[in-house]
């Protein structure tokens, strides 16, 4: 699982802190209603009499900065500096005004409970007790949190704060600040455009736009197209791609994409995007990582060839066991939360690598940049502030 950059320990649960605080008055309401909470299928109760109060806590975006790996490489990250003065726990989430309407009907409470309750629930899924869950559950100690990336634009992040029992207390600070791109370099944008993919068998037309300037693009149309029984078109299905400026390369790599409940399974799954290897020459394809819980990992990347074709190749890795594998293919692939195993799609037609990059249009004219994205909300925890993970040597047990 993911772990957080930061360097106080956690401290032990205590009273509430609620000095500085402000009671918010919501508007446009009427007295006594209380809508569902838009962020459950279904909708779910508000917690009874909560009242949000907007505190005077000390929350500074200080800005991009570089993370120095232990590889060697170097990471961007959003850097945030935080003063809780409470003796309880908090968490932090960061959202545009247009997430925040569209998900939560811009309703200061859903969004406090919602946000609160995914972290418990998330403890409660891998068998802690919220406080554990030490990749977002925070306490006074902690000054300062490196997070991922943010897609570029404005937001609005806040500290939620949750009492002892693992509820939302109602107090909470916020910031509103700009996450500012960077002007894209030609070798970001030589890769924006249309491309077909294959490897003379099977393969998809994909489109690669711009996601974050010299650092992200997302990908459509993969598993989509006349070999594929189970078109991949939706919005949750549309992946992130790396670009890494030292070598000019767009990288694939394995992402959780989110968590919805699956009609036809009858349960709720985690949407995942995952590289698969041979255990040998006769087996099916296998899941490198059997829980999903380490992601992040590159599975491929295109090669400019002597002769300026384009490939993409796989990434190899090593288990414990001295078993050196390379990744046969990259897939969706479901987590099923109640059979507690993975799925792939009913999708025959994937591709094995190695694989042809062929460009469908001229992409070194698209030198504009499209605009973001607004997401919905099953992609609203994609953008999501997480943790920065420092990186470290992977390890994988023996088949």
């Amino acid at each position: 699982m993911k772990r957080l950059m930061y360097f106080l320990s956690v401290a032990a649960i205590a009273a509430l802190a609620v000095a500085g605080c402000t009671k918010y008055i919501p508007s446009g309401r009427h007295g006594g209603e209380t809508p569902d909470n838009p962020s459950r299928p279904g909708g779910e109760p508000q917690q009874q009499g909560l009242t949000p109060t907007e505190c005077n806590w000390g929350i500074s975006y200080v800005g991009r900065a570089d993370y120095q790996e232990t590889d060697g490489s170097v990471s961007r990250v959003e850097e945030f500096r935080f003063n809780y003065p409470g003796n309880a726990y908090f968490i932090v989430r960061s959202i545009t005004d247009a997430d925040f309407k569209a998900w939560y009907n811009s309703d200061v409470k859903a969004f406090l409970e919602g946000e609160v309750s995914d972290v418990v629930t998330t403890a409660e899924n891998n068998n802690q007790k919220f406080y554990e869950n030490t990749n977002s559950v925070f306490d006074s100690s902690v000054k300062l949190v490196y997070f991922d990336m943010l897609i570029h634009g404005d937001y609005t992040t806040y500290m939620i704060e949750i009492t002892k029992d693992g509820k939302a207390s109602g107090n909470y600070a916020k910031l509103r600040h700009t996450v500012e791109e960077e002007t894209p370099v030609e070798g970001y944008l030589k890769w924006i455009g249309d491309w077909k993919v294959g490897n003379g068998k099977a393969g998809y037309e994909i489109k690669v736009s711009a996601c974050e300037a010299n650092y992200l693009y997302y990908i459509d149309g993969w598993e989509t197209g006349e070999a594929v029984q189970e078109q991949m078109n939706m919005e949750r299905d549309w992946i992130y791609a790396r670009y890494r400026k030292e070598d000019g390369n767009l990288y694939f790599y394995g992402q959780y994409l989110m968590s919805y409940d699956d009609e036809a399974l009858g349960t709720y799954v985690d949407q995942m995007f995952v590289g698969t290897y041979l255990t040998s020459s006769s087996d099916a394809n296998g899941i490198v990582d059997e829980e999903g819980a380490d992601y992040n990992y590159d599975i491929a990347h295109t090669a400019v060839q002597e002769d300026g074709s384009i490939s993409i190749v796989p990434e190899s890795f090593s288990f414990d066991n001295g078993f050196v594998a390379t990744y046969h293919t990259m897939r969706y692939s479901r987590y099923c939360y109640d059979e507690k195993n993975w799925a792939h799609y009913n999708n025959s037609g994937v591709p094995s690598f190695p694989l042809v990059m062929q460009a469908s249009l001229a992409t070194k004219s698209a030198v504009k940049v499209p605009q973001r994205r607004i997401a919905s909300k099953e992609a609203l925890r994609r953008v999501q502030l997480t943790p920065h993970v420092p990186k470290q040597p992977r390890s994988y047990k023996a088949q």
